[in-house]
């Protein structure tokens, strides 16, 4: 046992000196700075969607999932990356966390890309059914459905602690990392590459459906009237219920296609963002667990870029990026980020006029300052945003 740790301490010591005090600080800067960006967009997202009630469906709830797997690795799985690092590549937290961090891993990669094939199926839901949506993926059927991608998930990373292959192991001397073709392959096959095809197959029929779709709205606005137009300039005239009708019903489907085709261009960059992110990673460790020399064919540059780009940095970002792809390309989200940040800001300058306007025992509430500034006979303009989102919220139900 002595002989082994020692030995373990001398590649230890040996890493150290080639791995060098730039590349630490470089490298856990790096990982730092995407696990705050991390988890500060990530739980800006999830607070966006409960906090305004415009964000509050069924495929944003999907989003919260998605987010919460984000969330999990920068919290459950990056600390012990940076951790590892900062120690030269070196593995000294024993095998029960070196485990624990498998796990972790292999359940949020798995939450990930099957939050994402579920995401594919509601879109494919929402634009062939866009009327009759809300009654086919009720709140029951999507927890339902969050429940099953986190418990499938669950299940591939709790079979990481069985050993399917002779002489398979958790490896936690120098480096942390399970050792077990089989398993590999299983959980590979099960929990990336069989979401993605559905994920494939679903998209596929998305924009079959979005580019129909598409065509629908280019001839009905580029026709003289809309069937909507006609009989609000009609009605009058000549009241006739039938027009009424499938003017207002051509109307809501229309709006509904729009705004579906919105949430479904930015899911698609999404889900294009996680397949250049991942897609390379899994690739390598299938090509390693079959052929583990194959890689040593390459030139020394050649490897440590492939091991630096795509099994090191991507996979990490792709944990940081949705929530710049939802400020990107999604006005709903835009619009609630700016009135969180709006909204901290009012707090905070609340606060500092509270202090410098308090003196000795003087306590300023929040109430006396309301007061003060509706003296005049004028309410603040915070009242009545705030006024109006509570009128357009009891409007939406």
């Amino acid at each position: 046992m002595n002989e082994s740790s020692s030995a373990s301490n001398d590649l230890c010591g040996s890493k150290t000196q080639e791995f060098g005090l730039t590349n630490m600080i470089a490298q856990a800067s790096f990982v730092i700075f995407i696990l705050i960006l991390d988890v500060c967009g990530n739980c800006l997202v999830i607070g966006a969607i409960l906090r305004h009630r415009r964000l509050r469906t069924i495929t944003n709830y999907f989003i919260i999932s998605l987010a919460v797997s984000d969330l999990l690795i920068a919290t459950l799985s990056m600390p012990f990356r940076i951790h590892h690092t900062l120690n030269s590549l070196c593995w000294d937290l024993g095998i029960t966390v070196c485990k624990f961090w498998v796990f972790v891993d292999l359940l949020c990669s798995c939450a990930s890309i099957t939050n994402l094939s579920l995401i594919s199926i509601d879109r494919i839901l929402a634009l062939s059914f866009p009327l009759s949506y809300r009654d086919i993926m009720t709140k029951r059927r999507g927890v339902g459905a969050i429940a099953f991608v986190w418990g499938y998930s669950g299940v591939i990373a709790a079979l990481s602690f069985i050993n399917w292959s002779p002489g398979a192991g958790t490896i936690a001397k120098v480096q942390c990392m399970k050792s077990d073709k089989y398993y590999y392959v299983f959980a590979v096959t099960a929990g990336f590459f069989l979401p993605l095809i559905i994920l494939v197959i679903n998209y596929s029929m998305v924009f079959r459906v979005a580019f129909t779709h598409a065509k629908k709205l280019q001839l009905l606005t580029s026709s003289a009237m809309e069937p909507s137009e006609l009989c609000e300039t009609d009605v009058s005239r000549d009241p006739r219920p039938s027009l009424v009708s499938i003017g207002r019903t051509e109307r809501k489907r229309r709006k509904s296609i729009v705004r579906e085709l919105k949430a479904t261009k930015t899911l698609a960059i999404v889900i294009g963002t996680f397949i250049v992110c991942w897609l390379p990673f899994f690739i390598i460790m299938f090509v390693v667990q079959f052929c583990p020399n194959c890689l040593n064919n390459i030139h020394s540059y050649g490897r440590q870029f492939v091991a630096i780009v795509f099994a090191w940095v991507l996979p990490l970002l792709n944990s940081a990026v949705n929530p710049i792809i939802y400020s990107s390309f999604n006005s709903d989200f835009r619009t609630a980020f700016k009135d969180i940040f709006l909204h901290a800001c009012t707090i905070r300058r609340w606060d500092r006029s509270g202090h410098r306007s308090s003196s000795g025992d003087e306590d300023i509430s929040v109430v006396t300052f309301f007061q003060s500034k509706c003296q005049n006979g004028t309410t603040p303009q915070i009242i009545i945003q705030e006024a109006n989102s509570a009128s357009e919220e009891g409007d939406s139900v």
